[in-house]
């Protein structure tokens, strides 16, 4: 997820387009110690220069609001869920995805549904079973929901929504691959992964109407790297989810970027040996809560309707509102003061939780 330098980007971008097709044990999560930096407003020492317009065969992904491969911008993303608890560590291909989803599964552990237009990795997961509102989530962007098994409810979920859908499985050696490394030493479910040119590939091939919905235009994008509250520092981001599992974003003026840490331990991709980065955080507050009567302690996420978060981005936070009329909807984000809410160009992770975030 590490952003370059737009021109240098581009270059990359117009010499190869990405993403052609070829044919549960409990975290012991704890929070980091970080030291809390004393100046509020940044300026990164070289910005990054934009032009005006995609260069030919590129578009403005409106996920990210980075230019990408045209095709690859007209494409239905995927939503795949992944396993986030430490037997799945390092995870692969996350640094690729456009949008991430991470919201509590069963016990203290989550689970991410990361969102990928414009990929090639040949790594992908570990995935991981489904829960009724992680379709939600996909069903709100219209993406092809990609995962391995899932709950009654998930299945349920699935039905009802009418999504495109890839389960592992069915699929379970051809789609799904399963490493034999991992598989031995972390458990069956934390060893099956996928791949981008498997994704796309058995899609086009199963004549899925791959067309991007219009409803992925749900963020707007600064023209240049903004702190929209320069008063209220965000250099540390904490962001609770159950009990000790706590999550962190710190923040490097490097690069002005959010460097995401688990368990105390930075979060890896381990296609590329390197931290998971966003440009923007976004915590959205709702109420969760156990299935009456389930016995492994699922969970309902309440999507739909309306709530408060907080956005923090370029070393700053901001208190947000957002809001969902229906499962096929995206989710909308508004300042406070009701305008639509303006995101810094690059990958943005969102963090569903029902208590509060607190900030350094």
């Amino acid at each position: 997820m590490k952003r370059f330098l737009w021109l240098i980007l581009i270059l990359l971008l117009i010499v190869a387009c990405r993403g052609e097709s070829i044919d549960e044990d409990e975290p012991n999560g704890e929070e980091i110690t970080i030291e809390q930096a004393t100046t509020p407003p940044r300026v990164l020492e070289t910005k990054p220069e934009r032009p005006p317009s995609p260069p030919e065969g590129m578009a403005t992904s409106p996920l990210t609001g980075l230019y990408i491969c045209e095709q690859a911008a007209a494409r239905r993303p995927f939503a795949v869920v992944y396993s986030n608890e430490p037997r799945s560590m390092p995870q692969l291909g996350l640094s690729q995805a456009a949008l991430v989803f991470e919201v509590l599964a069963e016990g203290t552990i989550t689970r991410i549904v990361a969102v990928f237009q414009d990929f090639d990795a040949e790594m992908i997961g570990p995935v991981r079973s489904s829960r009724h509102y992680m379709s939600e989530l996909a069903a709100g962007i219209g993406a092809v929901f990609v995962h391995h098994g899932g709950s009654l409810q998930g299945y349920a979920s699935i039905r009802e929504l009418g999504l495109y859908q890839i389960d592992g499985m069915r699929y379970d050696g051809t789609i799904i691959q399963r490493d034999a490394v991992r598989r031995r030493e972390r458990g069956f479910e934390h060893s099956g992964f996928t791949a981008a040119s498997r994704l796309i590939g058995h899609s086009e091939n199963r004549n899925f109407d791959m067309a991007a919905s219009p409803n992925l235009g749900f963020f707007g994008f600064f023209d240049e790297p903004t702190a929209p509250a320069p008063g209220n520092v965000a250099d540390v981001v904490n962001i609770p989810f159950h009990g000790s599992n706590i999550s962190v974003f710190r923040f490097s003026e490097d690069d002005g970027l959010y460097y995401k840490y688990i368990f105390g331990n930075p979060q890896m991709d381990g296609n590329i040996d390197e931290q998971l980065a966003v440009s923007n955080v976004l915590v959205q507050v709702t109420n969760i809560y156990h299935i009456a009567g389930d016995a492994e302690g699922r969970r309902n996420v309440r999507l739909l309707g309306e709530g408060h978060g907080y956005l923090a981005t370029f070393g700053t936070y901001t208190r947000v509102y957002w809001e969902k009329s229906d499962a096929h909807s995206p989710t909308l984000w508004f300042c406070e003061n009701g305008e639509p809410l303006q995101l810094n160009r690059g990958a943005t992770w969102i963090s569903i939780i029902s208590g509060e975030p607190t900030f350094e």
